[in-house]
């Protein structure tokens, strides 16, 4: 059965078979490239740019910030985004389990579901079931860098008639060069799962994720004093098998409980509780007269919050899609409808075309066209979670974002290691929700009435030697507010991505990675005082793999900032500089 799921081992065939605009990391290189945390694995792919902060969220941006909406985060097909507030927070999943990550550019197709306008990034996790589950087998990394950096992750699986487990478990500290920059974090999971003779799967996953650290605040407005804690609790249930030849089907059972302990710089106190529940289900019917592929599906999910400052609110989702797909000779073509409801936004569509023609075996044209509606997520309605209430705060009056977005692409493969892509892109967004900062040095978000992002991306990949690999990415962008004819805010006009990789006989692995923007505003009004400046800045490792006694080991060196440059990824938040990490990772 030709299965239209994303799965690890189907990342390729998606991204070659299908129209939408697709880059993914396998589980063979995530442990190749011996990624410290999923932060930097997604950083290293063409289109993607990570911006981390002093709290929990991270800004992750495809194809440059600005215009989009919110990038969706899918753990295992279910959306973590609204799980921290608003905020994104990675941090939860041990890269040691991550099994594959696959990154749709946007338009996204309908089946990923709301606040997918940016994009989405959907992350697999390891299962406990192998290949041979007579045998057992651990792994466990140990790490210390500038900083005060320390870390320990670990993880082993067992097997046990039908039944496999697997369980993970991690500690990390960091100091920072700032005031306040401290960091604790120390995370558990366990997974079970079991499969019935009839290949019906069965799956079970609890995480804990525990995180203590400072909020030092941007330069012009410091909090020395700043703190919070933060716990999230996670479990899921997921069975998935076959109801014929040619279809399946899947469904996961979720919930969430999180607690967020923020402390403001004058010593006010306020919590934050959340609890979540939610439940997906998608059948997919493959191959009807060996033509058409359909996927129909959708969710329910129901969030409630209690917030010191702002009080109680409750959101209830309820959300349908169908995707239709019909196969020809050279030419694909995909449909989509999604009809999305919630409590407090009431009802909205979503829809999404597109096509893949081969013009050649070689050579292959990819389009989308796609419309959505993205809703203000709770942490801009209220308060977020990845700032402290002394840099933040949210505005209950918000409206939803409207969103209308393409891309055409060009892709030829000359050999099975050289590919190279061009893409155009437009989004026009009405009602666009960005942040302004006020007299008190508050950030509140606010509609922008109307706005738009444009541009172009052009990827290289090539193996220049047969020990010498190459990505090369770059994306120009034009952003405007419509209203104020103004730049929007974080969009570098120029950004580009050079990858080197290089291994010795000696089984010795270099990577070197070379980032550029080109400067950018970081308020609505574009004043240049506030603006930053472009920056070049590179990044490093060396692995190297021996053996210690009868196990296999990787000792690493991971190098941050190379060339120790002063910038800055956010006004106020200069980066700490060169920064060395270096440790081993041992399989048994």
């Amino acid at each position: 059965m030709d299965e239209i799921v994303v799965s690890g081992e189907k990342i390729d065939e998606f991204i070659n078979a299908y129209p939408h605009q697709v880059v993914g990391l396998s589980a063979d290189e995530i442990k190749k490239r011996n990624f410290m945390d999923a932060y930097e694995a997604l950083s290293t792919l063409p289109g993607v740019d990570i911006k981390q902060s002093s709290g929990l969220s991270t800004r992750i941006s495809i194809r440059g910030s600005g215009g989009s909406g919110p990038v969706l985060i899918l753990i295992d097909g279910r959306p973590i985004n609204t799980s921290q507030y608003g905020g994104v927070d990675l941090s939860t999943i041990p890269v040691n389990m991550i099994k594959s990550i696959t990154v749709f550019k946007p338009p996204a197709p309908v089946w990923l579901g709301p606040g997918s306008s940016a994009g989405a990034i959907c992350i697999e996790t390891k299962k406990a079931g192998n290949n041979n589950k007579n045998q057992n087998k651990g792994r466990i990394r140990l790490s210390g860098g500038s900083y005060g950096v320390v870390g320990f992750n670990g993880s082993c699986k067992s097997h046990f008639q039908n039944h496999n487990v697997l369980f993970a478990a991690g500690y990390n500290h960091r100091d920072g060069k700032r005031v306040n920059h401290d960091k604790d974090t120390g995370n558990v999971s366990i997974n079970w799962d079991y499969q019935t003779p009839n290949v019906t799967q069965y799956q079970m996953n609890a995480k804990y994720y525990h995180t203590e650290h400072g909020v030092s605040g941007p330069t012009y407005n410091p909090t020395p004093n700043a703190r919070q804690r933060y716990d999230k609790f996670s479990l899921d249930a997921k069975i998935k098998g076959l109801l014929a030849n040619n279809s399946d089907y899947e469904m996961k059972l979720y919930g969430d409980v999180l607690a967020l302990e923020d402390h403001a710089n004058a010593g006010d106190i306020s919590t934050l509780d959340l609890y979540k529940t939610g439940l997906t289900a998608d059948y997919y019917l493959t191959g009807l007269a060996d033509h058409h592929d359909f996927r129909l599906g959708g969710f329910a999910e129901y969030i409630q919050i209690d917030h010191t400052m702002t009080g109680e609110h409750h959101r209830s989702s309820v959300s349908f899609h169908l995707e239709h797909t019909v196969r020809f000779d050279q030419l694909m073509l995909t449909t989509g409808i999604r009809g999305d409801y919630t409590n407090d936004f009431d009802s909205f569509p979503a829809a999404n075309a597109g096509f893949r023609y081969q013009l050649t075996p070689d050579t292959q044209f990819k389009g989308n066209i796609g419309y959505c509606v993205n809703l203000p997520s709770f942490g801009k309605l209220y308060q977020p979670s990845h700032g402290s209430i002394d840099q933040v705060r949210g505005n209950p009056d918000l409206s939803e974002e409207t969103i209308i977005s393409g891309n055409l692409s060009f892709e030829h493969t000359f050999s099975k290691d050289h590919t190279a892509t061009i893409s155009i892109f437009h989004t026009d967004t009405k009602d666009l929700i960005q942040y302004h900062r006020g007299e008190d040095l508050i950030s509140r978000p606010e509609n922008i009435d109307r706005a738009y992002k444009q541009g172009a991306e052009i990827s290289w990949k090539v193996n220049l030697l047969k020990s010498l690999a190459m990505d090369a990415n770059y994306v120009w962008q034009q952003t405007q507010n419509t209203d104020t004819e103004r730049e929007l805010t974080y969009a570098p006009q120029h950004k580009g991505k050079l990858n080197l990789k290089y291994h010795l006989p000696t089984k010795t692995r270099f990577e070197l990675i070379v980032r550029a923007y080109s400067s950018q505003f970081t308020d609505t009004e574009n004043t240049v005082a506030e603006k930053l400046e472009g920056y070049i800045v590179t990044d490093s490792k060396i692995i190297q793999p021996f053996k210690l006694y009868s196990y296999t080991v990787e000792g690493f060196i991971h190098i941050s900032n190379l060339l120790d440059r002063e910038f800055a990824v956010h006004y106020g938040y200069p980066d700490d500089g060169i920064r060395v990490i270096a440790g081993m990772t041992m399989n048994f």
